[in-house]
């Protein structure tokens, strides 16, 4: 190993993509693919989408050394409503799964996708998120998707890069598209 990798390898590495653009989710899933390309084991998890006909999925099961796990129930409703508890305890339960897969084996990639999301919507505790960004393993990749990311975690991150939509589609009324949105 050289010594710029060594170096690299010290620290952990926090990327965040947010903003109200589309792309977020597909940059992360696009480090992902990366880091399969050099044989580096990568967990991915979905807080707020839900399993479903979205193509990347089934892309990510297919590769060596992915481990996807999708633990929302979609579109989030208001704190208070008739499903939002609902919600939470999904998100809550994708939490565990987390704490449960990086306790039992070390991941070289980590996508917490759509977690900027829970976050803001009080389904995952932000000082908890902080606390356990703030105890990453040198040498461990992590990557946090969403919109609206707090000043917290931009101060923790390494890169941050903001996905501004200019124009969409969807404002246009074209549905969702296969292979494009899902």
């Amino acid at each position: 190993m050289s010594s710029n990798e060594e170096i690299l390898r010290s620290t952990p590495r926090i990327l965040i993509f947010t903003g109200d653009g589309k792309g977020k989710t597909t940059a992360a899933l696009g480090m992902v693919l990366r880091a399969c390309g050099h044989a580096m084991r990568c967990l991915v998890i979905h807080f707020i989408k839900s399993e479903g006909v979205a193509g990347e999925y089934r892309a990510l099961r297919a590769l060596s050394g992915v481990e996807v796990l999708v633990t929302g129930c979609g579109f989030v409703p208001p704190p208070g409503s008739y499903d939002w508890e609902k919600h939470r305890a999904a998100a809550r339960r994708g939490w565990e799964l987390l704490e449960e897969r990086v306790a039992a084996s070390p991941y070289d990639l980590i996508v917490l996708d759509e977690i900027l999301g829970a976050v803001k919507q009080g389904l995952i505790d932000l000082p908890t998120l902080c606390t356990w960004l703030d105890q990453r393993k040198a040498g461990e990749v992590i990557v946090l998707t969403g919109r609206d990311a707090p000043q917290e975690l931009i101060e923790r991150a390494d890169t941050v890069s903001e996905i501004k939509m200019i124009k969409h589609a969807y404002m246009q009324g074209q549905p969702a598209r296969q292979g494009v949105e899902f």
